[in-house]
């Protein structure tokens, strides 16, 4: 388990802090020790020759995999209730109603908010995201799975994926034998202290090498697509992303498979959340430089494209597509289609059938009926060399 390597793993991102990075033209895909090295760079992520050299590669390797199609996705909010007591969420179980409504959506609401995102906004792909209820758990979740592919399945079929707190090997087989396609969990930070400062008292989610583990249960249990990521701005960005590629290493060099899809969101402050400052906030040169970098990285990973960033920093995280992009967005309960306020945080909502367009003016094509091979047939196509092969080439073409 990952747990087992970490203190080795943060030896060696503190390594990384000190190299030299190595020639762009010389990296090798999914070797987090010739990538993490740039993040530590003079001049990264402020915009110039170094920055625009790595995103203009991204792009042209994305674009050579996607040709510029993004995958699109919608978020259907479950529950509101939280026994977590995490200091910047909104959720959190001693935050008494501050911009928060407490809901627990029933299989019937459920049902009425993915039949109108189906039927009324053209969505195909729907992620189930769960607070932390103790009534929401593995038995509800499969049953909604279920109830999610019966509504798809009545427009000709779709995917359903997962946001909850990490569970059991046996519980997301479980899962997958209702009908899940992906689990996304995000890390949240990769720094142990600061992770236990920011996660207080004694439940799952405060358990850090539980969470740490998750990544090996899911592919254990034969989920399909796995997401990672870290919700950059809790702790030192540079750490946690060179934590994070590491942690991509290990688990393709472990399980033979590793995360088709990285987590890109960034902390906003929540206004019923106990944090109240933000001191290791990303600029947004700095989350592109990253993205980017993190690209040429793992190119044939899909980035999720999140609504807490405005049209034009989402369009330039797009850029040669295969990424996850949100269009529609609600953080409450019953948020499309039921009488709503509150929020777990802060976000846009771009409606699907006008943004469908705007993506295909910025030169994006938007794919709202995908499957899961569309991102399983990227990786299928590209060795590690052959992906090593592709960032060099490109690397060659933008000089």
């Amino acid at each position: 388990m990952f747990s087992d390597r970490y203190k080795l793993a943060c030896e060696e991102v503190s390594e990384f802090s000190r190299m030299r990075p190595r020639h762009l033209d010389s990296v090798q895909a999914m070797v987090a020790s010739d990538f993490a090295p740039f993040l530590w760079s003079e001049g990264f992520g402020r915009g110039d020759d170094l920055d625009q050299a790595i995103i203009a590669r991204s792009a042209a390797t994305k674009t050579a995999i996607y040709g510029g199609r993004v995958f699109i996705i919608v978020p259907i909010y479950v529950t509101s209730i939280c026994q977590e007591q995490c200091v910047y969420c909104n959720f959190r179980g001693g935050n008494k109603g501050i911009e928060v409504q407490r809901r627990r959506l029933t299989d019937s609401q459920l049902e009425r908010e993915a039949t109108y995102l189906v039927e009324e906004k053209g969505q195909r792909v729907l992620e189930l995201v769960y607070a932390s209820d103790p009534q929401m758990r593995v038995d509800a979740m499969c049953r909604h799975v279920e109830l999610l592919r019966r509504v798809l399945e009545r427009r000709g079929g779709g995917l359903v994926g997962i946001s909850a707190e990490s569970l059991e090997e046996s519980e997301y087989r479980r899962l997958v034998n209702a009908g899940l396609c992906w689990s996304v969990l995000w890390q949240e930070t990769y720094d142990r202290d600061r992770y236990a400062e920011l996660h207080p008292g004694k439940t799952k989610k405060s358990n850090f090498e539980y969470r740490l583990n998750a990544y090996e249960r899911m592919l254990a249990a034969g989920v399909e697509h796995v997401g990672i990521g870290v919700l950059t701005g809790l702790s030192e960005w540079k750490r946690d992303w060179a934590m994070l590629m590491v942690h991509e290493q290990y688990l393709q060099d472990r399980c033979g498979r590793g995360a088709t899809i990285l987590g890109t969101p960034r902390l906003k402050l929540a206004p019923g959340a106990l944090m109240k400052e933000a001191p290791y906030t990303m600029s947004r040169q700095e989350l592109l430089a990253t993205l980017a970098l993190h690209n040429l990285f793992a190119p044939t990973t899909a980035p999720f494209v999140s609504t807490r960033e405005d049209w034009e920093l989402c369009v330039a995280m797009a850029r040669g597509g295969g990424c996850l992009f949100t269009l529609n967005c609600s953080t409450t309960p019953g948020g499309y289609s039921l009488p709503h306020c509150g929020c777990q945080f802060t976000t846009q909502s771009y409606d699907a059938p006008i943004y469908a367009n705007k993506l295909t003016s910025e030169g994006l094509e938007p794919v709202f009926r995908w499957n899961a091979r569309d991102l399983s047939a990227a990786s299928c196509r590209m060795t590690s060399s052959e992906m090593c092969g592709a960032t060099c080439f490109f690397a060659q073409r933008s000089n």
